[in-house]
């Protein structure tokens, strides 16, 4: 078994991460050299075990919109939520809020949001679980208050 090859910021970097993100996924083009290059940013180094080839770039026709048979990409999903109603799970902190305005001031916060779906989209963007078998808004809502004093609680813990 190799140890490995360590792989710094630079062309290689974004080669290994343009090569696994065309063989994973649909992406081709820009999108693939723009995410590559994002990852290369965000890295600071890695270590690989091997290095992939990279596949020969071949002209297709552009793609279309995924049917319902088949699954989005990650990147898709994300652009559809950021593009429905505007809606900005990180808005404000949770946590900040509890903190600084208490129970009362999260769930007035809370409040300004009116759907489940969007209560959902804040609760997994803030990292608050939130069980699927809670349905109505309101029980969202505490759900997500008592997620977030739970979170709270276990980082007080943590630094005392």
């Amino acid at each position: 078994m190799s140890k490995g090859k360590q792989l710094w910021p630079g062309d290689e970097m974004a080669a290994f991460f343009r090569a696994h993100i065309r063989r994973e996924t649909t992406l081709e083009g820009d999108a693939a050299d723009r995410l590559a290059a994002a990852l290369t940013k965000a890295v600071n180094r890695m270590l690989v075990r091997e290095v992939p080839p990279e596949p020969p770039v071949v002209a297709e026709p552009p793609v279309e919109a995924p049917t319902a048979a088949e699954p989005a990409s990650p990147v898709e999903t994300i652009e559809r939520h950021d593009r429905a109603e505007n809606f900005n799970p990180y808005r404000f902190s949770a946590m900040v809020t509890l903190a600084k305005q208490g129970r009362d001031g999260l769930m007035k916060r809370l409040q300004e949001i009116k759907s489940a779906e969007n209560l959902r989209a804040f609760a997994e963007a803030q990292h608050v679980p939130v069980a699927p078998s809670v349905k109505r808004t309101d029980e969202i809502r505490k759900a997500i208050i008592a997620g977030v004093e739970r979170r709270l609680a276990d980082r007080k813990a943590a630094a005392s």
